[in-house]
Order: structure tokens, then sequence, then C-alpha cells
């Protein structure tokens, strides 16, 4: 095998390989587009339920820190 011929074939080689390689991280891409999408869904609804009770306690924090460092 020539030179020429020799790099040419390890070009193609690795064009191929990269090719390879691109294909098997766009099916990775999904699965993580998948796994983000089911977090934040999941992370929603967790804040969702909690809202209205952090909320709550929120006020009732305030109207201590409100009523207790007043001075008369």
């Amino acid at each position: 095998m020539t030179t020429g011929r020799f790099i040419e074939h390890r070009i193609t080689r690795n064009l191929l390989l990269r090719r390879e390689r691109e294909q098997l991280q766009g099916s990775g891409a999904w699965a993580e587009k998948l796994i983000t999408l089911a977090a934040v869904t999941v992370g929603m609804l967790v804040l969702g339920s909690y809202l209205q009770e952090l909320l709550w306690v929120l006020l009732a924090g305030a109207a201590v820190l409100t009523l207790g460092t007043r001075t008369p």
C-alpha cells in the first residue's frame, strides 16, 4: 500500500468512526431530554404541592418577626 493510499484509508476510517460516534450520542441525547423533562415535571409537582404551605410559613414568619422586633 502506498503512502497516499494509507493516508486516504486512515482519513476514511476516521470519518466513519466519527459518524458512528455521533449516531450513538444522538440516541443518548433523546434519553437525556426525556430524563430532564421527567425531573422538571416531578419538581414542579412537588413545588406546587408545597407552595401553599410555604406561603403560610413565610407569612407566619414575617408576622412573628414584625410583632417580635417592634418596640412599643
